[in-house]
């Protein structure tokens, strides 16, 4: 939603908003009086747009605080978000576990023990600390705490994007419900749950796409999807390469998802939106005119200039669907 439009639409929506992220921009001053989750991400806003990202419910919305987790709930639908400072004390691997431990508890407690999408923000994600490439650590945090609080380090997995920003504390955001969705792989990419140890010394923990029901709605969440084949990088130094490469990532994913979910949920063109991440913004323009050849340039999307979770990886595509792209066969 446009920033300019974000005032008025809160007055008349007010009770049903679940949270508001911003990207680079400030919305506090629009959203301040809120009692829902607010987030700002350092990921600058690419193509001179103003946009916020608003997650709304078609149920009124309950709010709260706990363990540092701001969150909103509806009968069907809990929002959460927290951020975590770091410190000499507190390195990064410890306050990812312990974000995720608290996030875990929490939901438990108040009846929606299944993660459906998480959004990981963190900054300077390619940097060695300790020795260790901080998204490796994040990763051994998060699988740390899953390890501890549930069984399913290879079911019933959330989607998930992790970004790296440039300055700021660990963010986390999610979206969790009273039964699990389904669990969605992509058979062109070995399971990053089974990713082998090169990649760190513990996996990361998310599945490819999760497809949830919401009321009588349908939706397929895609985790952040890049140019990675079995569990490779491709295409490196070749931006264009590794858009194509991600494409036909996210289309095997829904052909995937056709055959062992029984949905049609089209093709890229059908997409409901889309958050586009690139690493240097010198290649925002041929990005985003060769995207707007393959997909429908109506789809909402946001290019944001982040830090991918490799150091050669120069994009990252994550994007929804809901059911009126989806017909469930």
């Amino acid at each position: 939603m446009p920033l300019s439009r974000l005032a008025s639409y809160l007055d008349v929506s007010a009770q049903n908003i679940l949270a508001i992220i911003g990207f680079g921009k400030d919305i506090r001053g629009a959203a301040a009086t809120l009692p829902c989750p607010l987030s700002e991400v350092d990921t600058p806003q690419l193509g001179n747009t103003n946009m916020a990202e608003v997650w709304t419910s078609p149920a009124p919305v309950n709010y709260g605080e706990q363990h540092g987790i701001h969150y909103s709930a509806s009968d069907e639908v809990f929002f959460g978000s927290i951020h975590i400072a770091e410190s000499g004390q507190a390195p990064l691997d410890v306050i990812s576990c312990e974000a995720y431990k608290n996030i875990f508890d929490l939901l438990q407690a108040q009846g929606y023990p299944y993660l459906i999408r998480v959004w990981n923000y963190l900054p300077n994600i390619n940097q060695i600390t300790d020795g260790l490439e901080r998204y490796r650590l994040f990763c051994l945090g998060r699988h740390q705490a899953i390890s501890e609080r549930n069984s399913f380090i290879e079911r019933d997995l959330p989607a998930a994007s992790a970004i790296g920003t440039r300055n700021g504390n660990l963010q986390i955001y999610f979206l969790a419900a009273r039964k699990a969705g389904k669990q969605i792989e992509n058979p062109r990419q070995i399971s990053a749950f089974h990713y082998p140890r090169c990649y760190g010394p513990r996996s990361p923990s998310f599945s490819r796409a999760v497809l949830n029901k919401w009321g009588d709605e349908h939706h397929l969440y895609i985790s952040g999807t890049a140019s990675i084949v079995g569990h490779e990088n491709c295409h490196n130094g070749d931006v264009q390469g590794q858009l194509e490469e991600t494409l036909r990532n996210i289309e095997s994913l829904l052909e995937h998802a056709r055959h062992t979910a029984d949905i049609d949920c089209g093709s890229l063109i059908n997409l409901s939106s889309m958050k586009v991440y690139i690493r240097n913004a010198q290649d925002f323009k041929q990005i985003k005119r060769a995207l707007e050849k393959r997909i429908n340039h109506k789809i909402p999307t946001l290019y944001l200039q982040g830090d991918i979770c490799r150091n050669n990886l120069l994009l990252e595509i994550e994007a929804t669907y809901h059911n009126r792209t989806l017909h469930i066969m």
